[in-house]
């Protein structure tokens, strides 16, 4: 519920506890339990009397592979970070070598990795203007499953 508060103040002008609770349809009160947690942890602020809003931190976007590890080493309970990298590695190349042969990756629920071909076709150089002949080539698309699609649409 937090992560919902969370994300419709973030796209929305400062809110109050009652607007909270009648776009989420909850209770005001459980509302207001959360608003105050939420406050204690920094993650909200009150810029007017009794209106909330996110706080304005510039969040990176991305994650870098380092990042990933450590991140992947907390949730799976790994000992180190050297480990987590190690497991990281092996899987992201089992992934390549099993694209590269052309065979479809598929996590039932979660998503799918397979390898289309692109055909030949025109664009232009943005600085001349020119016209010129993009050549064909292999490239990966992923295709979320149900779940995963649920998880990201909530």
């Amino acid at each position: 519920m937090k992560e919902k508060i969370l994300r419709l103040l973030s796209k929305s002008e400062p809110l109050k506890t009652g607007d909270i609770a009648e776009i989420l349809k909850v209770d005001a009160k459980e509302v207001t339990r959360l608003i105050r947690a939420l406050k204690k942890d920094g993650k909200i602020n009150s810029p007017k009397r009794c209106f909330y809003t996110v706080e304005k931190v510039k969040e990176k976007l991305t994650v870098n592979k380092k990042e990933f590890a450590a991140l992947y080493k907390e949730k799976a309970t790994l000992k180190t970070k050297v480990e987590a990298e190690v497991n990281l590695n092996a899987f992201m190349d089992l992934i390549e070598e099993i694209l590269s042969s052309g065979k479809e990756i598929s996590f039932s629920g979660w998503g799918k990795f397979k390898i289309v071909q692109r055909g030949e076709r025109k664009g232009r150089n943005p600085k001349t203007g020119e016209e010129i002949k993009i050549s064909p080539k292999k490239t990966i698309k992923f295709k979320p499953g149900k779940y995963l699609d649920e998880k990201l649409n909530d």
